[in-house]
């Protein structure tokens, strides 16, 4: 049986979710015409938008270097530069680890995206109509890329 307590707390947790899918989801991962899997907006995203509201992963990555990464399955390794940002000879991977990657980090690349990347945000920098892929330039953050 749920307490008073414990029942006000359920129905926050449930008010914040449900404002939560009115207002902040836009997307769903989908099979890319591109490169694998993409990020497709499921409702329209207004320039300026940030479609990952509250993805913070980007911002609360680790610095680990090819060093840091020895004695890790090579797999593994593969899997760190296929998806990981790298800059002066650091790979940045989320705090929670890569089974804890978001949406986000599978955005597939274009010289002429309709994302960019502001102050650690993913920002859309057109109109993003339904059903249309969300792009960014990976070379405006990555050092070190292999492009479809």
């Amino acid at each position: 049986m749920v307490t008073g307590g414990q029942e006000r707390s359920a129905d926050m947790n449930k008010t914040k979710l449900l404002k939560q899918l009115r207002d902040d989801v836009f997307t769903r991962l989908a099979p890319s015409p591109i490169h694998g899997i993409g990020v497709f907006a499921i409702r329209p995203i207004p320039e300026g938008t940030s479609p990952f509201r509250g993805d913070s992963t980007f911002a609360r990555s680790i610095r680990v270097s090819d060093e840091d990464l020895r004695g890790v399955p090579e797999a593994v390794k593969k899997l760190v530069h296929d998806m990981c940002a790298f800059q002066k000879g650091y790979y940045w991977i989320p705090d929670n680890g890569l089974e804890e990657a978001t949406k986000s980090w599978h955005m597939n690349h274009s010289s002429s995206p309709n994302m960019r990347v502001i102050r650690e945000d993913f920002i859309a920098i057109e109109d993003i109509e339904v059903g249309e892929e969300l792009t960014v330039d990976y070379t405006t953050y990555s050092e070190e890329i292999d492009l479809p």
